[in-house]
């Protein structure tokens, strides 16, 4: 094709017809620019073309960890709701006089209201995504603005989740110090071993001021580790919602 141009330019040339040899040397410039345009436009297009189909597949990935972290966060919800609901039974027990309430019973509740779920999500992908700076590459603007809450709200639910296992140490230090820890456990139906015979009822620690403090600060933590869970919970569906291609 080249050799093909530089002979019709040696014709008009030889001829001696400048002007034409002037209008086509212009026509070839204009085609070769023409060309290269044509050239950039394809590889722009395959560029972005390339760029749309990594957000598809980061989103569709992204959508994925948001799911299991629906799954698991429904799951530890249940178990939260669990522990809530035996720290609110012994905290309705105690008295400023000794009750009779049944030691297994109230060992049961103990041993319920000891457990310490804890919900850790996966958050690989998005940290990956904060690391490279991808998130900002996003055109939903909606999606980024979630993106960036999530972040929030698992540094603030991951400081209330120190302070919740926090209470339930303190809880377990105080057992062991003037009550009976052993008994608790064996309330547990994986702990399978015979109960204390040296400290065999934990129904005075329901007449202890102390003790109360500390069912009552795990009391509540859980309540607000709970209203943080529904509230991560929005923030996934919404997640999901966004992610969906």
């Amino acid at each position: 094709m080249i050799k093909f141009f530089r002979n019709i330019r040696k014709r008009l040339l030889a001829e001696g017809k400048t002007a034409n040899y002037l209008k086509y040397a212009i026509g070839e410039i204009v085609l070769v620019v023409i060309g290269i345009l044509i050239a950039l436009q394809i590889n722009n297009w395959n560029e972005n073309r390339k760029v749309l189909l990594q957000e598809k597949q980061l989103l569709l990935n992204l959508q994925a960890e948001f799911k299991d972290n629906l799954q698991d966060l429904d799951s530890i919800t249940l178990e939260v709701d669990k522990v809530i609901g035996s720290l609110e039974k012994v905290f309705d027990l105690f008295s400023p006089t000794h009750i009779n309430q049944p030691v297994d019973s109230l060992n049961i509740w103990l041993s319920k209201a000891l457990n310490s779920p804890n919900w850790k999500p996966s958050e690989y992908l998005l940290n990956s995504l904060n690391n490279s700076g991808n998130i900002t590459g996003f055109k939903n603007e909606n999606l980024k603005l979630l993106l960036y809450k999530w972040s929030r709200q698992q540094k603030e639910m991951n400081e209330v989740q120190q302070r919740t296992e926090k209470t339930g140490e303190e809880i377990i230090s105080y057992l062991k110090e003037f009550g009976s820890l052993r008994n608790v456990d064996v309330a547990n139906k994986e702990f399978n071993y015979r109960p204390s015979t040296i400290f065999t009822c934990n129904n005075t620690l329901l007449s202890d001021s102390k003790f109360e403090n500390y069912m009552d600060d795990k009391l509540y933590m859980y309540k607000i580790t709970q209203k943080s869970l529904q509230n991560a919970r929005k923030t996934i569906v919404q997640l999901i919602e966004e992610t969906r291609i």
